[in-house]
């Protein structure tokens, strides 16, 4: 490559950084700690009937993540007994391919995923790769996703996404106990 060449391509390359969209990357943070925040508390409504009887307990545990772009922050994982069984759930990252991010709930006899997906997808849609700048399409505005936790479901063939409700959740639990 010549040294001209060298320098056409720097200078391409400023002007797309200069034109690419900046993004709040403390922002995205504290929206994802916030979704976290909304996890825990359905999962405490939901116990709440258990615990009050003395047959669940739970607590919370400090866990430092890591993210590229994100950086160092802190979160809790959720710690929950009951039965003679101890889980954990626990915050994997926001800066994930085709999620708003991802927690696990991890027991004796296994792990299941929850997902933020947008509220009307049931399983993994195709993801789009654009190397450089989108292109400029004002007529086709991307939607938005409506963010919200699901299940991800797996079987020998094929992965899918059931609603975080009540019932799905304690389905999940007992996956991962073997109950």
């Amino acid at each position: 490559m010549s040294r001209k060449a060298f320098e056409e391509f720097l200078t391409s390359h400023e002007k797309n950084s200069q034109e690419a969209e900046v993004i709040d990357w403390d922002q995205q943070r504290d929206e994802w700690l916030a979704f976290i925040d909304q996890f825990y508390h359905s999962l405490e409504e939901w116990f709440q009937p258990y615990k009050d009887r003395g047959s669940l307990d739970y607590q919370y545990a400090p866990v430092q993540l890591t993210e590229d772009s994100i950086g160092a922050y802190q979160t809790k994982k959720m710690l929950v007994q009951f039965a003679q069984q101890n889980l954990q759930i626990t915050p994997i990252g926001t800066m994930l391919i085709a999620t708003k991010g991802r927690i696990d709930m991890e027991g004796a006899r296994g792990r299941v995923q929850f997902i933020l997906a947008d509220r009307n997808s049931s399983r993994p849609a195709n993801i789009n790769v654009t190397i450089g700048a989108p292109p400029v399409n004002n007529s086709n505005p991307v939607n938005q996703p409506d963010w919200t936790w699901k299940v991800v479901l797996k079987d020998a063939s094929r992965i899918t996404f059931a609603d975080f409700n009540e019932d799905n959740f304690f389905d999940a639990l007992l996956e991962v106990v073997n109950a």
